[in-house]
């Protein structure tokens, strides 16, 4: 409730004061509002709008139009900023168990990144005050696994959470670095523009490790004859060998290149039995083994996590910078706690007075 009254300590005779009632009936202690709804003469009569936008207070102040004037004011303030959280967990795609020390990026419409934290040690990340009505590209990556990303969108309406959740894949597993099948033209053995994506996740595990020697093998299904496909796969083999050496990996890493044709099937489609195209798609793999060099995989693994660690704690956020450029500063509180008014401190009103946007109307 607002009152007008001269028992208080204020600016001049009768001030304005502002006392709230509180949900067990009693009152607050009254609180001056202060310059410019106050000053050295009488201010009374106050109203203010349901909205808390537009109100009236009647004053006798100096350069009124007659003794007691009518004086309108509005209250301009920036509207709320809308910020939503955007969150998720990181897991492992084959095993479903969390992934820490995962990069997570937030990058904007102009592909510019917002925003960069880790995941914790439950696979849990965070981004908070990220502005509404907006898309945004989530981006998760760790040493040895394949990156994950997810688009989201701040609608501002609902939740105040965004969830994108994201899996990654690992590369290696066990004793072998395991990619997607790589095909190859019917009866060919030339490696094609899909198989050299796949080849490039072998590339990046063998350049984080320098310590790994690696051997490769290639496999056919049953169809054909049997010696041909051994010609076939050891052809395979042998240029998927050549294209990663092509790509800067000593040759010295890699032991072997064997092709072994059918010989060595994961299930019972041999010669002379029909099966299904996905029975014979099992047998026609490559693989990937570790020989040597597996023991610096987790040393150098956990060093990475440190290292992420590290830089992103003491890396300056450019999100502050983000939203500075994006957002609209909230506005001023009508009157705040530091800057009371009171008599005798009229060059302090004057200065508050600058800070508030008051339109006065006779």
């Amino acid at each position: 409730m607002y009152f007008s009254s001269n028992g208080h300590l204020g600016l001049g005779l009768l001030d304005i004061f502002q006392a709230k009632i509180k949900e067990d009936g009693t009152v607050s202690s009254p609180e001056n509002l202060g310059y410019p709804f106050n000053s050295k003469k009488d201010d009374f009569s106050f109203f203010i709008s349901k909205n808390g936008k537009r109100g009236f207070f009647s004053s006798n102040r100096e350069k009124g139009k007659g003794d007691d004037d009518i004086y309108s004011f509005f209250i301009y303030t920036d509207p709320p900023v809308c910020t939503q959280v955007v969150k998720g967990v990181i897991k492992n795609n084959k095993t479903n168990a969390p992934i820490d020390a995962a990069i997570i990026k937030l990058i904007n419409k102009e592909k510019e990144i917002i925003a960069e934290t880790i995941s914790n040690n439950l696979g849990h990340y965070t981004f908070k005050d990220v502005p509404c009505n907006n898309t945004y590209t989530v981006t998760a990556t760790k040493l040895d696994h394949r990156s994950g990303r997810s688009v989201v969108s701040t609608t501002g309406k609902g939740s105040n959470e965004v969830t994108a959740n994201l899996k990654l894949t690992p590369l290696i597993i066990g004793n072998q670095i395991v990619i997607k099948p790589i095909y190859f033209d019917y009866d060919k053995s030339v490696i094609r523009e899909d198989a050299e994506y796949e080849l490039e996740n072998i590339v990046t595990v063998m350049t984080n490790h320098p310590e790994l020697v690696i051997k490769i093998e290639s496999h056919t299904d049953s169809r054909g004859h049997r010696d041909y496909n051994r010609m076939l796969s050891d052809k395979r083999a042998k240029s998927t060998r050549d294209y990663i050496l092509s790509r800067g990996i000593a040759s010295n890493r890699i032991e072997s290149a064997i092709g072994y044709g059918e010989d060595k099937p994961l299930n019972d489609c041999v010669d002379g039995k029909r099966c299904s195209e996905e029975e014979y798609q099992l047998n026609r793999r490559s693989y990937f083994y570790i020989v040597k060099g597996s023991e610096s995989i987790e040393i150098r693994q956990e060093q990475e996590k440190k290292r992420v660690r590290k830089r992103i704690a003491t890396k300056k956020s450019n999100f502050l910078e983000f939203l500075s450029k994006n957002l609209k500063k909230s506005g001023r509180s009508l009157r705040p706690e530091n800057n009371k008014c009171f008599k005798g401190e009229e060059e302090d009103c004057d200065r508050i007075n600058k800070e508030i946007k008051v339109n006065y109307r006779n």
